[in-house]
This record gives structure tokens, C-alpha cells and sequence, in this order.
């Protein structure tokens, strides 16, 4: 086992983020010879080379960028750690940094992070938008501090707490300027006429799929993405019909282009809740937690 100390990690984290020995020891309040110096010890102690200078700094070696992949996990950990206990009792400092998709993050979320800055103008907030599978991951590695997202998460993790925020209806919409004479009426109508769906992995479509198996029917989309933003803008341009939260298209400027689609069967909805692991949250995303329970 290598005798490398923290700071030596430290340093090449920092090494990493930044590509640059100056804007490193600015940050770190150490001079350049001596960043050289433990970059060096931390190479010699490893055995191969970590950075190759360039014109515009430095550039990590594919060596250095399996490394990293495991030592910023760790160091994420003690950043948030310290952090924790500094801000431990007190709501009304430190940064809440939150997993959301961007859509949720829009119409859900945003006022509720603008009434509780009200009320604690101390605090800051972060908001992280990816796959509900990386945010889970950001979650256990404490990059993030709380997940605001739709159910089901697919986590054996049983530290991991949920609180459910909100329920929300889903609907499939089209552009009816662009098919105006399009007649649907039934479910199963969907399945002659091209769809635009959230990715298979996404809760939201895990549960549209489970409700179609329910009816024997099979969706077969022409085109499937991570992002709502994505998918509008198809539906936009005419490309087939969407599924999305119905509160993703009233919130649009163009609502009154878009037709959504009614049924007799009623389409799954979905649960937007708080997702985050107790032993771990700081004071003031513990009150930001009782803050969206108190007024959901």
C-alpha cells in the first residue's frame, strides 16, 4: 500500500479539477515549486506519470484519470463532511446542493427555493440535472445533499430515505398546428402513430410501460431522451406525439399549440418526492426538507 498522505491527494485533486499548477496554488496558498515538488513525490510513490504540460497547463494522463475516478469519491465524501459538521445547527448558512431533472427543477421546485431564501437569505443552492441513476450515485457519494425526483428509484439502498413531495398527472400531447385532423381516442391508438418517450431507464416511463403491459399494449417510440427539453422541441417540430407531466406544458409559452390527449383510462401518474440519506443532512437541508413537507 502506498504511503501517499492526504495532501498529496489533495493536491492532485485540485491538479485534476483545475489543469493548471498557478491557478492550483493560488487556490491552495502554496507556491508553484512546492505543487511541483508533491505532484512529483505522489508520482514517484505511484510509479507513473499523472500530467503532461501543455501549452495551456497541464493534461491529465489516462492514469490519472482512473484515479481520479476513485479519489474524488473519497474526497467528495470528507469535503461534504466538513461541511456538515461546520453547518450542523445552523439553517441558515452553507450551500444545498440538489439532484432534479431540469423540468422538475423548473416547475416544481423553483419557487419553493425562492420562499425559502426569503426566510433563510444565508443559503445557497446547487441544482445538479442528470439520469436519475447518477444522481442516486451523487446522492451515496455526498456530491449532493437531497434528490427532488419522480419515483420508482431503482436503489438497494436501504439508508436512503423518500418523502413524497407531490403527485403529478401525466399526459401524451401533439402539435396540433402541425396535425390538426389527428383523431385519437383510445390507448391503444397510440400504437399506429410515431412517439417521442422519455428514455426506458426513466421512472416516468417505467411506469407509462408497466400501465401499457396492464392493457396489453406495446409502445414502440420513434425517438426516446433523457431530457424533456429534448423531446418538446420534437414535439415541437411535428415529429410525433410526446409523454410528458402535464405541468411541462402548461408552463410552455406555447401551451395552446400543443393538444393533449384524453382517454378513458386514466394514465399513470407520478410521485415527485424528497430523496436524501438522514445521518448525513445538514441543518439546512434538513429545514429545507421540513420547509417542501410543510407546504406540499
Amino acid at each position: 500500500m502506498n504511503n501517499a498522505d492526504y495532501n498529496l491527494y489533495k493536491i492532485f485533486i485540485y491538479l485534476y479539477e483545475q489543469k493548471s499548477i498557478s491557478k492550483v496554488a493560488r487556490l491552495l496558498y502554496i507556491s508553484q515549486p512546492a505543487i511541483s515538488y508533491n505532484l512529483k513525490e505522489l508520482e514517484k510513490q505511484l510509479g507513473y506519470t499523472l500530467f503532461y504540460r501543455n501549452a495551456r497547463g497541464i493534461k491529465p494522463t489516462l492514469e490519472a484519470k482512473a484515479l481520479y475516478s476513485y479519489i474524488s469519491k473519497a474526497f467528495n465524501i470528507i469535503r461534504n463532511g466538513e461541511e456538515h459538521v461546520k453547518n450542523l445547527n445552523n439553517p441558515n448558512i452553507g450551500c444545498i446542493k440538489i439532484g432534479t431533472p431540469s423540468h422538475i427543477g423548473t416547475f416544481f421546485l423553483s419557487s419553493f427555493i425562492i420562499n425559502f431564501r426569503k426566510m433563510y437569505p444565508g443559503v445557497k443552492f446547487e441544482l445538479i440535472s442528470k439520469s436519475t441513476a447518477d444522481m442516486i450515485e451523487m446522492l451515496e457519494t455526498r456530491e449532493i445533499n437531497l434528490m427532488i425526483d419522480t419515483m420508482p428509484l431503482m436503489s438497494n439502498n436501504k439508508t436512503i430515505k423518500r418523502i413524497a413531495l407531490s403527485k403529478l398527472q401525466n399526459c401524451f400531447v401533439y402539435n396540433k398546428l402541425m396535425f390538426p385532423k389527428w383523431n385519437i381516442s383510445k390507448i391503444n391508438d397510440l400504437t399506429q402513430y410515431p412517439l417521442i418517450l422519455p428514455n426506458s431507464t426513466a421512472p416516468i416511463r417505467i411506469k407509462l410501460d408497466e400501465f401499457m403491459e396492464t392493457q396489453n399494449i406495446k409502445l414502440s417510440p420513434v425517438f426516446e431522451s433523457w431530457t424533456t427539453e429534448m423531446m418538446l422541441e420534437m414535439v415541437k417540430k411535428g415529429m410525433g406525439i410526446g409523454y410528458f407531466i402535464k405541468n411541462v406544458i402548461e408552463i410552455q409559452d406555447d401551451k395552446d399549440n400543443f393538444e393533449v390527449i384524453t382517454f378513458d383510462n386514466s394514465l399513470p401518474s407520478d410521485d415527485v418526492c424528497a430523496v436524501y440519506i438522514e445521518e448525513f443532512v445538514p441543518a439546512a437541508t434538513k429545514k429545507f426538507v421540513d420547509f417542501l413537507i410543510t407546504n406540499r
